[in-house]
């Protein structure tokens, strides 16, 4: 009984080794507003359908040209777990960088992937990944935008500089084609920019400082309304890297709202079926509802604007449950220690604790 017992321990410590190898799994700790957990330095934070993920670097366990993304679900209690690998099957070198298209609030949760320095695919979902040939980048441009509709269907915007057109595609579930329009077309309008887009209850919007509009297209790629921006955000320039306005959801209220995320004092537009109506401070639905974008919280009831510090966050999500989620180099379980070279953790703050952990960020200011 003794050697059985024995054995036993002995498989179980194999066990646990051959799981650690994989990756480490780190004790939740508490902070003064929520938990914290150590994570692996690199791991990038992202939230697809309401599901959040930690993502570590691409790898190639074979020694060839076949990439694989790890993705690792986020349950509540801020522990992971080994959940779903995905093949990048068309690169030329094993130099993979994964950029978002989303930060905080943004609605859309893709992946653009870079192949070196050159696009070469999205990542759609940790299930889908859609591959860009050389041929098309060539015939379409840079892909710029894109998102997902509920029947499993994506739109990819492309623009090709040298002659300023601006292509959107619809791609089916086979990952191919199968519809696709310019933007002039579609609007027919020729002094269009397309500075953000996103996709929102299978609609797709797009905002052009040119021609100070957002522009609302159906899934069928057509154009259904045009409406006009108003206000302070008509004088909005942008700057070489791009504009500072931009689509941003409240996941709570299932709202979709456009600002001006470096000055949002020009005012915030919540966008319906009926066009663009600007915000009304007071609100009592609004109340400690926000948008997290550019290292900012943006209060929906109140004229505020907290910043976050980000030297220590990297990365940060408001979840359709209200709770935020954000990644920092420093342990906020022992505030008072300097961070450590090759340490990061996830945080979460609950929805319940979330207006009193504002309130210690604008003491910082």
């Amino acid at each position: 009984m003794k050697k059985l017992i024995f054995l036993l321990i002995i498989c179980s410590c194999i066990v646990v080794g051959c799981a650690s190898e994989d990756f480490k799994v780190y004790r939740t700790k508490s902070f003064q507003y929520g938990e914290i957990v150590e994570i692996e330095e690199g791991d990038k934070l992202q939230l697809f359908k309401d599901s959040l993920y930690l993502i570590p670097e691409v790898t190639f366990p074979d020694n060839d040209l076949k990439g694989q993304v790890e993705f690792r679900k986020i349950a509540p209690n801020l522990l992971s777990k080994k959940s779903t690998l995905l093949e990048l099957t068309n690169l030329e070198y094993p130099i993979v960088r994964l950029r978002s298209f989303s930060s905080g609030s943004n609605p859309s949760g893709e992946l653009t992937v870079f192949n070196s320095n050159n696009q070469v695919g999205i990542i759609e979902s940790p299930e889908k990944y859609i591959p860009i040939s050389p041929k098309m980048k060539q015939e379409k441009g840079d892909y710029i935008g894109t998102g997902t509709f509920t029947n499993g269907e994506n739109v990819i915007m492309f623009f090709e500089e040298t002659n300023r057109i601006y292509t959107l595609t619809r791609w089916n579930k086979q990952k191919k084609i199968n519809k696709e329009a310019t933007l002039t077309a579609i609007t027919k309008e020729k002094n269009l920019s397309v500075e953000n887009m996103a996709v929102f209850e299978d609609k797709l919007y797009v905002y052009s400082y040119k021609s100070n509009k957002v522009y609302v297209i159906s899934q069928d790629l057509k154009l259904l309304h045009a409406w006009n921006i108003e206000g302070e955000m008509r004088k909005v320039v942008p700057e070489k890297w791009g504009s500072s306005v931009g689509f941003a959801i409240q996941r709570e209220l299932h709202e979709l709202f456009i600002y001006n995320y470096v000055q949002p004092e020009q005012g915030i537009y919540k966008i319906s079926k009926n066009g663009l109506k600007k915000l009304e401070y007071g609100q009592e639905k609004y109340k400690d509802m926000y948008l997290c974008a550019n290292g900012r919280f943006n209060s929906l009831y109140e004229k505020q604007i907290i910043p976050i510090d980000s030297n220590e966050v990297y990365q940060k999500v408001l979840t359709a449950n209200g709770d935020y989620y954000f990644t920092t180099s420093k342990d906020l379980s022992h505030p008072q220690k300097e961070p450590e070279e090759g340490k990061a953790y996830l945080n979460k703050v609950s929805k319940k604790k979330l207006p009193s952990f504002l309130d210690s960020l604008k003491s910082k200011e």
